[in-house]
Protein backbone atom coordinates (compact mmCIF):
# COMPACT_ATOMS: atom_id res chain seq x y z
CA UNK A 1 0.00 0.00 0.00
CA UNK A 2 1.18 3.56 -0.82
CA UNK A 3 1.02 5.07 2.73
CA UNK A 4 2.36 8.42 1.63
CA UNK A 5 -0.50 8.82 -0.86
CA UNK A 6 -3.06 7.63 1.68
CA UNK A 7 -1.71 10.07 4.25
CA UNK A 8 -2.02 12.91 1.77
CA UNK A 9 -5.64 11.97 1.03
CA UNK A 10 -6.51 11.94 4.76
CA UNK A 11 -4.88 15.33 5.25
CA UNK A 12 -6.84 16.84 2.36
CA UNK A 13 -10.12 15.35 3.61
CA UNK A 14 -9.55 16.68 7.14
CA UNK A 15 -8.68 20.11 5.78
CA UNK A 16 -11.90 20.20 3.78
CA UNK A 17 -13.89 19.02 6.79
CA UNK A 18 -12.31 21.64 9.06
CA UNK A 19 -12.97 24.32 6.46
CA UNK A 20 -16.63 23.31 6.26
CA UNK A 21 -17.01 23.26 10.05
CA UNK A 22 -15.31 26.65 10.39
CA UNK A 23 -17.57 28.12 7.71
CA UNK A 24 -20.67 26.77 9.46
CA UNK A 25 -19.49 28.15 12.80
CA UNK A 26 -18.82 31.61 11.37
CA UNK A 27 -22.24 31.64 9.67
CA UNK A 28 -23.95 30.75 12.94
CA UNK A 29 -22.03 33.46 14.76
CA UNK A 30 -23.00 36.04 12.15
CA UNK A 31 -26.68 35.08 12.32
CA UNK A 32 -26.60 35.22 16.11
CA UNK A 33 -25.02 38.66 16.13
CA UNK A 34 -27.51 39.99 13.58
CA UNK A 35 -30.43 38.50 15.53
CA UNK A 36 -29.08 39.88 18.79
CA UNK A 37 -28.52 43.31 17.25
CA UNK A 38 -32.03 43.28 15.78
CA UNK A 39 -33.54 42.27 19.10
CA UNK A 40 -31.51 44.90 20.93
CA UNK A 41 -32.52 47.52 18.37
CA UNK A 42 -36.17 46.52 18.74
CA UNK A 43 -35.94 46.75 22.52
CA UNK A 44 -34.23 50.13 22.29
CA UNK A 45 -36.91 51.35 19.87
CA UNK A 46 -39.67 50.06 22.15
CA UNK A 47 -38.09 51.80 25.13
CA UNK A 48 -37.54 55.02 23.16
CA UNK A 49 -41.17 55.00 21.98
CA UNK A 50 -42.52 53.87 25.37
CA UNK A 51 -44.00 50.65 24.03
CA UNK A 52 -45.51 52.08 20.85
CA UNK A 53 -44.81 50.14 17.64
CA UNK A 54 -42.61 52.11 15.27
CA UNK A 55 -44.47 50.83 12.21
CA UNK A 56 -47.73 52.30 13.59
CA UNK A 57 -46.40 55.84 13.80
CA UNK A 58 -48.06 58.37 11.44
CA UNK A 59 -46.05 59.80 8.57
CA UNK A 60 -44.23 63.08 8.96
CA UNK A 61 -46.56 66.06 8.51
CA UNK A 62 -46.14 67.80 5.16
CA UNK A 63 -47.91 71.09 5.97
CA UNK A 64 -46.49 73.93 8.04
CA UNK A 65 -49.98 75.29 8.66
CA UNK A 66 -53.45 75.63 7.13
CA UNK A 67 -54.98 79.00 6.35
CA UNK A 68 -58.70 78.54 6.86
CA UNK A 69 -61.55 80.83 5.89
CA UNK A 70 -65.28 80.22 6.17
CA UNK A 71 -67.28 79.85 2.96
CA UNK A 72 -70.56 81.69 2.40
CA UNK A 73 -73.48 79.27 2.15
CA UNK A 74 -75.68 81.84 0.44
CA UNK A 75 -73.52 81.79 -2.69
CA UNK A 76 -71.90 79.26 -4.97
CA UNK A 77 -74.77 76.79 -4.82
CA UNK A 78 -73.62 75.49 -1.43
CA UNK A 79 -77.13 75.51 0.02
CA UNK A 80 -78.77 74.03 -3.07
CA UNK A 81 -78.98 70.57 -1.52
CA UNK A 82 -81.10 71.83 1.38
CA UNK A 83 -83.05 74.42 -0.60
CA UNK A 84 -84.18 71.73 -3.04
CA UNK A 85 -84.98 69.21 -0.33
CA UNK A 86 -88.71 68.94 0.30
CA UNK A 87 -88.13 67.87 3.91
CA UNK A 88 -86.44 71.16 4.89
CA UNK A 89 -88.71 73.32 7.02
CA UNK A 90 -86.50 76.35 7.62
CA UNK A 91 -83.02 77.62 6.66
CA UNK A 92 -81.10 80.23 8.61
CA UNK A 93 -77.87 81.79 7.36
CA UNK A 94 -75.31 83.07 9.85
CA UNK A 95 -72.69 85.71 9.12
CA UNK A 96 -70.58 87.58 11.67
CA UNK A 97 -66.96 88.42 12.42
CA UNK A 98 -66.22 84.91 13.72
CA UNK A 99 -68.45 82.64 11.70
CA UNK A 100 -70.21 82.13 8.40
CA UNK A 101 -72.55 79.17 8.33
CA UNK A 102 -76.04 77.77 7.99
CA UNK A 103 -78.61 75.96 10.11
CA UNK A 104 -81.71 74.07 8.99
CA UNK A 105 -84.69 72.36 10.57
CA UNK A 106 -86.59 69.41 9.08
CA UNK A 107 -90.26 69.19 8.20
CA UNK A 108 -90.35 65.55 9.30
CA UNK A 109 -87.77 64.08 11.71
CA UNK A 110 -85.39 61.47 10.29
CA UNK A 111 -85.14 58.33 12.40
CA UNK A 112 -81.70 56.92 13.16
CA UNK A 113 -81.80 53.28 14.23
CA UNK A 114 -79.43 51.98 16.88
CA UNK A 115 -78.74 48.79 14.93
CA UNK A 116 -77.70 50.65 11.76
CA UNK A 117 -76.65 53.97 13.25
CA UNK A 118 -73.53 54.59 11.15
CA UNK A 119 -75.28 53.63 7.92
CA UNK A 120 -78.30 55.82 8.71
CA UNK A 121 -76.07 58.77 9.63
CA UNK A 122 -74.06 58.37 6.42
CA UNK A 123 -77.30 58.32 4.43
CA UNK A 124 -78.52 61.49 6.14
CA UNK A 125 -75.26 63.32 5.42
CA UNK A 126 -75.39 62.26 1.80
CA UNK A 127 -78.94 63.59 1.41
CA UNK A 128 -78.69 66.83 3.36
CA UNK A 129 -75.10 68.02 3.86
CA UNK A 130 -72.95 69.84 1.32
CA UNK A 131 -69.47 68.24 0.91
CA UNK A 132 -70.38 65.62 3.51
CA UNK A 133 -67.35 63.51 2.57
CA UNK A 134 -65.04 66.17 4.05
CA UNK A 135 -66.33 65.63 7.60
CA UNK A 136 -65.27 63.02 10.15
CA UNK A 137 -67.63 61.76 12.83
CA UNK A 138 -66.84 62.95 16.34
CA UNK A 139 -68.49 62.36 19.67
CA UNK A 140 -72.17 62.14 20.54
CA UNK A 141 -73.31 64.43 23.36
CA UNK A 142 -76.01 62.38 25.06
CA UNK A 143 -77.03 65.22 27.35
CA UNK A 144 -77.55 67.77 24.57
CA UNK A 145 -78.66 65.22 21.94
CA UNK A 146 -76.00 66.42 19.51
CA UNK A 147 -73.83 64.40 17.13
CA UNK A 148 -70.66 66.31 16.22
CA UNK A 149 -68.58 66.17 13.05
CA UNK A 150 -65.30 67.87 12.17
CA UNK A 151 -63.83 68.87 8.85
CA UNK A 152 -60.70 67.08 7.66
CA UNK A 153 -57.70 67.91 5.49
CA UNK A 154 -55.68 65.11 3.89
CA UNK A 155 -57.55 62.67 6.17
CA UNK A 156 -56.42 64.60 9.26
CA UNK A 157 -58.99 66.19 11.54
CA UNK A 158 -59.27 69.94 12.08
CA UNK A 159 -59.92 70.06 15.81
CA UNK A 160 -62.24 72.54 17.49
CA UNK A 161 -63.97 72.52 20.88
CA UNK A 162 -66.89 70.08 20.66
CA UNK A 163 -69.49 72.83 20.93
CA UNK A 164 -67.76 74.52 17.97
CA UNK A 165 -68.03 71.49 15.69
CA UNK A 166 -68.38 72.46 12.05
CA UNK A 167 -71.24 70.05 11.53
CA UNK A 168 -73.76 69.28 14.23
CA UNK A 169 -76.81 67.03 13.95
CA UNK A 170 -79.61 67.88 16.39
CA UNK A 171 -81.67 65.00 17.81
CA UNK A 172 -84.94 64.84 19.71
CA UNK A 173 -85.63 62.41 22.56
CA UNK A 174 -86.85 59.74 20.12
CA UNK A 175 -83.41 59.45 18.50
CA UNK A 176 -84.60 61.34 15.42
CA UNK A 177 -82.73 64.12 13.64
CA UNK A 178 -84.75 67.33 13.69
CA UNK A 179 -82.16 69.74 12.29
CA UNK A 180 -78.51 70.44 11.70
CA UNK A 181 -76.03 73.28 11.49
CA UNK A 182 -73.00 73.51 9.30
CA UNK A 183 -69.94 75.65 8.62
CA UNK A 184 -67.12 74.86 6.21
CA UNK A 185 -63.52 75.96 5.78
CA UNK A 186 -61.84 76.76 2.50
CA UNK A 187 -58.27 75.65 3.15
CA UNK A 188 -54.92 76.79 1.81
CA UNK A 189 -51.94 74.68 2.89
CA UNK A 190 -48.39 75.99 3.29
CA UNK A 191 -45.78 73.25 2.63
CA UNK A 192 -43.36 72.46 5.46
CA UNK A 193 -39.64 71.82 5.23
CA UNK A 194 -38.75 71.56 8.90
CA UNK A 195 -41.38 69.49 10.70
CA UNK A 196 -40.38 66.75 13.14
CA UNK A 197 -41.20 63.04 12.72
CA UNK A 198 -43.65 61.39 15.10
CA UNK A 199 -40.94 59.64 17.13
CA UNK A 200 -39.47 63.04 18.02
CA UNK A 201 -42.86 64.05 19.41
CA UNK A 202 -42.77 61.09 21.79
CA UNK A 203 -39.19 61.90 22.76
CA UNK A 204 -40.27 65.48 23.49
CA UNK A 205 -42.78 64.15 26.04
CA UNK A 206 -40.03 62.03 27.58
CA UNK A 207 -37.65 64.96 27.85
CA UNK A 208 -36.92 65.64 31.56
CA UNK A 209 -37.62 69.33 30.97
CA UNK A 210 -41.25 68.43 30.22
CA UNK A 211 -41.50 65.71 32.85
CA UNK A 212 -44.52 64.01 31.27
CA UNK A 213 -43.48 60.48 30.29
CA UNK A 214 -42.07 58.37 33.10
CA UNK A 215 -40.33 54.98 32.90
CA UNK A 216 -43.49 52.96 33.55
CA UNK A 217 -45.70 54.97 31.19
CA UNK A 218 -46.95 53.57 27.89
CA UNK A 219 -47.79 55.47 24.72
CA UNK A 220 -51.10 53.99 23.56
CA UNK A 221 -51.88 56.09 20.47
CA UNK A 222 -50.24 58.64 18.15
CA UNK A 223 -52.18 60.60 15.54
CA UNK A 224 -52.08 63.94 13.72
CA UNK A 225 -54.49 66.88 13.68
CA UNK A 226 -54.70 70.63 13.14
CA UNK A 227 -55.36 73.11 15.94
CA UNK A 228 -56.01 76.84 15.97
CA UNK A 229 -53.04 78.32 17.82
CA UNK A 230 -53.11 81.95 16.69
CA UNK A 231 -55.56 84.83 16.47
CA UNK A 232 -57.46 85.40 13.21
CA UNK A 233 -55.31 86.83 10.42
CA UNK A 234 -58.13 88.79 8.86
CA UNK A 235 -61.88 88.69 8.39
CA UNK A 236 -62.90 85.06 9.01
CA UNK A 237 -59.33 83.82 8.41
CA UNK A 238 -57.60 81.43 10.85
CA UNK A 239 -54.27 79.62 10.97
CA UNK A 240 -54.33 75.97 12.01
CA UNK A 241 -51.08 74.39 13.19
CA UNK A 242 -50.24 70.68 12.73
CA UNK A 243 -49.86 68.75 15.99
CA UNK A 244 -48.99 65.23 16.99
CA UNK A 245 -51.62 63.89 19.40
CA UNK A 246 -49.99 61.47 21.84
CA UNK A 247 -52.14 59.40 24.17
CA UNK A 248 -50.47 58.14 27.36
CA UNK A 249 -51.69 55.11 29.33
CA UNK A 250 -54.99 55.19 27.46
CA UNK A 251 -56.03 58.28 29.42
CA UNK A 252 -54.16 61.56 29.07
CA UNK A 253 -53.60 63.25 25.71
CA UNK A 254 -50.83 65.68 24.86
CA UNK A 255 -50.20 67.81 21.79
CA UNK A 256 -46.72 68.34 20.35
CA UNK A 257 -46.23 71.13 17.81
CA UNK A 258 -44.87 69.52 14.63
CA UNK A 259 -42.41 72.36 14.07
CA UNK A 260 -41.45 73.85 17.46
CA UNK A 261 -41.94 70.66 19.58
CA UNK A 262 -43.87 72.73 22.12
CA UNK A 263 -45.86 70.43 24.41
CA UNK A 264 -49.37 71.22 25.65
CA UNK A 265 -52.09 69.20 27.31
CA UNK A 266 -55.27 68.48 25.38
CA UNK A 267 -57.36 70.25 28.01
CA UNK A 268 -55.17 73.35 27.81
CA UNK A 269 -55.57 73.70 24.06
CA UNK A 270 -59.32 73.08 24.14
CA UNK A 271 -59.70 75.66 26.89
CA UNK A 272 -57.64 78.20 24.95
CA UNK A 273 -59.98 77.73 21.98
CA UNK A 274 -63.21 77.70 23.97
CA UNK A 275 -63.86 81.38 23.26
CA UNK A 276 -65.00 80.30 19.80
CA UNK A 277 -68.09 78.73 21.40
CA UNK A 278 -69.79 82.11 21.79
CA UNK A 279 -69.75 82.81 18.08
CA UNK A 280 -69.71 79.40 16.48
CA UNK A 281 -72.94 77.95 17.88
CA UNK A 282 -75.95 79.25 15.93
CA UNK A 283 -79.28 78.36 17.44
CA UNK A 284 -81.33 75.71 15.66
CA UNK A 285 -85.10 76.08 16.15
CA UNK A 286 -86.72 73.15 17.90
CA UNK A 287 -88.66 70.66 15.81
CA UNK A 288 -92.30 71.56 15.46
CA UNK A 289 -91.81 75.30 15.04
CA UNK A 290 -93.68 76.76 12.13
CA UNK A 291 -91.78 79.77 10.81
CA UNK A 292 -93.59 81.77 8.15
CA UNK A 293 -90.42 82.36 6.16
CA UNK A 294 -86.73 81.56 6.26
CA UNK A 295 -84.60 83.74 8.51
CA UNK A 296 -81.07 84.91 7.97
CA UNK A 297 -78.54 86.10 10.51
CA UNK A 298 -76.32 89.11 10.65
CA UNK A 299 -73.78 90.06 13.28
CA UNK A 300 -74.18 86.67 15.00
CA UNK A 301 -77.92 86.99 15.70
CA UNK A 302 -80.64 85.01 13.98
CA UNK A 303 -83.58 86.90 12.58
CA UNK A 304 -86.96 85.95 14.09
CA UNK A 305 -88.83 83.49 11.92
CA UNK A 306 -91.79 85.80 11.47
CA UNK A 307 -89.77 88.86 10.46
CA UNK A 308 -87.53 89.42 7.47
CA UNK A 309 -83.79 89.55 8.23
CA UNK A 310 -82.05 92.90 8.26
CA UNK A 311 -80.28 93.51 5.01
Amino acid sequence: MDWARTKTIFIVVFLLLNTFLLSSYLEQQTNYQESSASQTGGEESEQRLYGYAEEDLPDRIEQLHLEASYVDFESGGRSQKVENNSNINDITYISNERLIGMSATLEEPVEISEDNRNEDLASFLNNYVWNAEDYEQGQMDEELNRQYYYQTFDDKQIYKPETSAQLELVFNDQNEIVGFRQSYFELDATPADSTIPAEDAIEALGNPSNGILQTNDTVTDVSVGYFNQVTPQGENVYLYTPMYIVEVNGESRYLVNARTQRVQSWEQVMEDNSEEDIMVEPEVPENGSDPEENGSAENGEEAPANEPANE
